[in-house]
Formats: structure tokens, sequence, C-alpha cells
């Protein structure tokens, strides 16, 4: 298990430090696609904290491969298992949502991405980074951070998305993406990815 896994408050601390005043952005531009009353599952959730930025309403469920993580969420009363993604399937959920996680998979990203959107019965939102330390000028601190971000199965700790690289991936699901534009200051990428219509899923533009 990484360094920076085996530590909420480090984790925690250290993407605010990065993030600095787009660090809950993330959450609400997630948060902002996901109906009241829906269920959700929120994949590599870390301690749940998109919780706090879901409507009351919502039925939350949170999976992530840290026990460190899951203890921490059980603490804060939130509902959250411990769940390896490259050894079990994904349950079926109204709204599926992966945060910043899927570089962890490469060079899988494909089939993980494809296991999120079988599992999303609705709507499936992903949030992932598109700038990192790990490309930093600085080589020792690139080399330090790809370390402690390092998590088993990862065959590159430097590797991290490009736009052009999310935009291909995602290629494949051009007739299912609802939206799709940068986020935290372009830091990020939001991508929300819609099944077909159904009266659980508003079709509005936000």
């Amino acid at each position: 298990m990484a360094i920076l896994y085996r530590s909420s408050l480090l984790y925690h601390g250290l993407m605010t430090a990065v993030y600095h005043v787009h660090r809950r952005e993330r959450f609400r531009e997630v948060a902002q696609w996901v109906p009241e009353g829906a269920e959700v599952l929120d994949v590599c959730c870390g301690d749940g904290a998109l919780t706090g930025y879901l409507d009351s309403s919502v039925r939350y469920r949170g999976l992530d491969q840290s026990p460190v993580f899951v203890a921490r969420a059980r603490d804060r009363g939130r509902e959250v298992e411990h769940f390896d993604l490259r050894r079990a399937s994904l349950p079926g959920s109204q709204v599926v949502v992966c945060q910043a996680s899927l570089f962890q998979f490469y060079p899988d990203v494909d089939e993980v991405l494809g296991q999120l959107f079988d599992a999303a019965l609705q709507r499936l939102i992903i949030s992932e980074s598109v700038k990192s330390l790990t490309q930093s000028r600085w080589s020792c601190l690139s080399r330090i951070v790809a370390w402690g971000t390092h998590v088993e199965g990862m065959t590159n700790d430097h590797f991290r998305f490009c736009p052009e690289g999310l935009d291909r991936l995602f290629h494949p699901y051009a007739a299912h993406l609802r939206h799709a534009r940068e986020v935290c200051g372009g830091r990020d990428w939001l991508y929300v990815l819609d099944k077909q219509p159904s009266r659980g899923i508003a079709r509005e533009e936000i």
C-alpha cells in the first residue's frame, strides 16, 4: 500500500496543498451530477469525503482498497467497504463515481473503465487529474511523489493522463457522453456518461 494511502490526514493535506482553492471544487462538480435520492457507488472513494457534498437523500456506498481509509470512513459513520477492483467484480448501482484514480490501473485502464461503465445502471461520473507532481520539473520531487502514490499492479509510477489521452480513452463512449469539461482550474477533467435516458436521471444540462 502506498505511503500516501496509509494516512487519511497525510492524503488530505497533500491534496489541499496541490489543489489550493480548488480542493472542494472537484467534490462539488461531481456532486451536482448526482440526483436527489439516487443510489451512488463511489469507487476508490478514500475515506468517503464525497458524502459531505451530496444531498442527504442520496444512498451512498463507498469502496476502497486502503484499510486505513475504510476505518477512517466508518469512524465518521460513512458506509465504506474494503474492495480491490483488480480482484473482484463491481456491484451495480444507479450512479457510479470514480475520482482521480484511473491512472492507478494503467495499462489496464480501458478494461477498468469498461467495468465502471457496466456497473453504472444509469450514470457514470469520472473526475481525473491531468496535472500531477509526478510531472514536476524537479526530478527528486517527481520521484518521491511517484513512489508515494504507487499501488500494487502499477507498471509505471509516473504515468498520469493528459487531456488528449482522456479524450482517446472516452472516445468509444461518445454516444453516452453527457458532459465533459475542465474543473479545478484545469487540474482535473470531469466526464459524465449516461446510459439510456430514464426517469431517474434529469436530461437537462446544468
